[in-house]
């Protein structure tokens, strides 16, 4: 299977969740998730802030600041290609990003080292941990920079999951995926 050919199936069933189908499968990730231990661990997080064709993340990093957590999500700059880690410390002081997507009003950013947790989102991943991005690479590139060691953990709606995804020596793999029916793991 192609990666565009990929992107639309899972595009297709993607938009095929009710609304109410959304909210229950986007409930049950992030009571999965929240169970990690991994993330009960972590100290400094990144998550990001969901897309309407995405799961809601919103109630996910509401809940990773009312712990107390060190909460960041990408900042992304197209001209430089390249996403940085913004501080998140409250749901209702956004604004729209470069392509839309909303990011926190603040200047405050971490270092790739200082993340212990990475949510990493996908149009789709695999049962072997690959994912297949939105096609700008974003993501991969900050995971590859040099210093990060964050526990990388795909999250998705289980209907998002292939048997198998085209992929690249760049297309870093994700550790733990969570859906709304079960974790999977992945050798690091």
């Amino acid at each position: 299977m192609e990666k565009k050919e990929a992107r639309r199936q899972v595009q297709e069933a993607v938009r095929g969740l009710t609304a109410e189908e959304r909210a229950a499968k986007s409930a049950a990730i992030c009571e999965r998730l929240c169970r990690l231990p991994e993330l009960q661990a972590a100290k400094v997080v990144m998550g990001f802030l969901s897309m309407p064709d995405e799961l809601d993340t919103f109630p996910i990093l509401g809940d990773l600041i009312a712990d107390g957590k060190r909460v960041y999500v990408p900042r992304t700059s197209v001209r430089q290609r390249r996403m940085i880690a913004v501080r998140l410390t409250d749901m209702k002081a956004l604004r729209p990003g470069e392509y839309g997507i909303l990011e926190p009003d603040t200047e405050e950013t971490c270092g790739v080292s200082e993340i212990d947790f990475v949510l990493v989102p996908a149009r789709a991943f695999d049962r072997h941990g690959n994912r297949l991005g939105r096609g700008a690479g974003f993501y991969d590139r900050f995971m590859a920079r040099k210093g990060f060691r964050a526990v990388r953990c795909g999250i998705a709606f289980a209907c998002q999951v292939l048997p198998e995804i085209p992929h690249g020596e760049s297309d870093l793999p994700v550790q733990i995926l969570v859906t709304e029916r079960d974790t999977h793991r992945f050798p690091a």
